[in-house]
C-alpha cells in the first residue's frame, strides 16, 4: 500500500513489520535463550511433584536423553517435566474415575441379579437378606466387611448366598458338615472331659 504523504509503500497483511531496516528481533532478551543450552546433567528438584510421587529411573533416563537430544536448558526440561507430570496425574484421576464407575456398574449388575433371583430375590429378599446379614455380623470380622463393602462383593449373589445358607443353618442350630448340636450339660462334658467319667 501506498502511503500518499511520504510516498513510501506499506506492507499491510502477510509478513507486516518484516521490511521495517530499524526493527531487529531482541535475541539478546529472548526467552530462547533460557529453553536450550543442555547442562552437564538435569537436576528435578524444582519440579513439584505430587504427593507419594516419585520418577521411574528408567523413564527418566529416556527424557533425559531426549532433553539432550534436543539441547534443552535446565529450565526447558523442568517446562516439560512439569506438564508430563500433569498428564500422568491426569490420567491417573481419570483412570480412577472409571474403575470407580465400572464398579459401581459391576455392584448394580449383582443388584439386579439378585433380586431377579428365583431362591433369593423377589418376595423372599428381605428374609435372604435377614439370615445373610445374621452370619455376616456374626463370622466377617471388620476386615473382611471393609474389603467385600470396598469391592462391591458385599452385594454379589454368591457371596449373598453362602451368608445365606450359613445364617439360614444358624437358625436351625446346626451347622451342616459340623456334627450334631450339643444340646445338653451332660453330653458337653462328656465331650470336652472323656476320661473324667
Amino acid at each position: 500500500m501506498l502511503n500518499e504523504e511520504t510516498n513510501e509503500t506499506k506492507v499491510v497483511g502477510l509478513g507486516v513489520n518484516a521490511f521495517e531496516q530499524d526493527k531487529k528481533p531482541d535475541i539478546e532478551n529472548s526467552n530462547e535463550e533460557e529453553l536450550f543450552g543442555k547442562p552437564e546433567y538435569y537436576d528435578y528438584s524444582g519440579v513439584k511433584l505430587p504427593e507419594n510421587y516419585c520418577y521411574d529411573e528408567a523413564l527418566l533416563n529416556e527424557f533425559n536423553e531426549l532433553a539432550a537430544k534436543y539441547n534443552l536448558s535446565q529450565k526447558g526440561a523442568d517446562n516439560l517435566m512439569s506438564l508430563a507430570v500433569k498428564l500422568t496425574q491426569l490420567n491417573g484421576d481419570n483412570f480412577s474415575k472409571t474403575i470407580a464407575e465400572q464398579q459401581r456398574q459391576q455392584i448394580n449388575e449383582y443388584k439386579k441379579a439378585l433380586m431377579t433371583d428365583r431362591e433369593m430375590g423377589g418376595a423372599n429378599f428381605a428374609k435372604t437378606l435377614s439370615a445373610a446379614n445374621t452370619a455376616y455380623t456374626r463370622f466377617a470380622d471388620n476386615e473382611v466387611q471393609k474389603l467385600l463393602q470396598e469391592t462391591g462383593l458385599n452385594c454379589h449373589p454368591k457371596i449373598i448366598k453362602m451368608f445365606y445358607e450359613i445364617g439360614r443353618q444358624m437358625q436351625n442350630d446346626t451347622i451342616y458338615g459340623m456334627g450334631s448340636a450339643v444340646t445338653t450339660k451332660e453330653n458337653r462334658e462328656d465331650i470336652l472331659f472323656p476320661t473324667m467319667q
